[in-house]
């Protein structure tokens, strides 16, 4: 009976790392010339705006994304909509919500929205964040149902969308402050 030979430690690493630094080369054999590249002209007229007037167009259209996308009565925003805006889906992001706060302060600031409606919208979502949505030490989970703020299915919490949540808490603080309107605790 013949022994089979095994190949050393060093032998395996020698192999690796020849295939290793032949592997940019691979790219050039049997692969033959790449296939040329087109540019397809977009459909439609091109916009006629200025790029101010672009800009202005885009923020309006986020912040009306963040009032029509959330719940009227937590202000949880949905994660995903439709663009055709017939979404019944009920599925919130935490991390939406955060940046829907966001939205509604630099809305206001620009006048996107009454100020009255505004500001109650975002009282709204302040006060279900503080007494309703669940968390386990602050933490929230990232998706929930945005009428009742349940746990959407098996969901984790999750520290990064907590976080952008409460940046949206703070800008919310801090476009107040600029305004002169310091947040109460009695506001919430």
């Amino acid at each position: 009976m013949t022994r089979e030979r095994f190949l050393s430690r060093r032998e395996v690493v020698r192999i690796g790392g020849m295939g290793l630094l032949c592997s940019p080369l691979a790219a050039l054999v049997g692969c033959g010339a790449p296939a040329p590249r087109t540019y397809t002209e977009p459909g439609g007229a091109p916009y006629e705006g200025t790029d101010e007037q672009l800009l202005d167009e885009i923020q309006r259209a986020t912040f009306s994304f963040f009032w029509n996308e959330a719940s009227q009565n937590t202000g949880q925003v949905k994660d995903r909509a439709l663009a055709n805006g017939n979404d019944s889906r009920l599925m919130s992001s935490i991390a939406a919500t955060g940046f829907g706060l966001a939205s509604l302060c630099i809305g206001d600031q620009r006048g996107y929205g009454k100020s009255a409606d505004i500001l109650e919208r975002v009282r709204k979502t302040l006060r279900f964040l503080a007494n309703t949505l669940p968390n386990e030490h602050g933490f929230f989970f990232h998706f929930t149902n945005m009428e009742t703020g349940q746990r959407w299915e098996k969901c984790e919490l999750s520290s990064i969308d907590t976080s952008i949540l409460l940046c949206g808490v703070l800008t919310r603080g801090n476009i107040c402050e600029s305004r002169n309107q310091r947040p109460r605790d009695d506001n919430l």
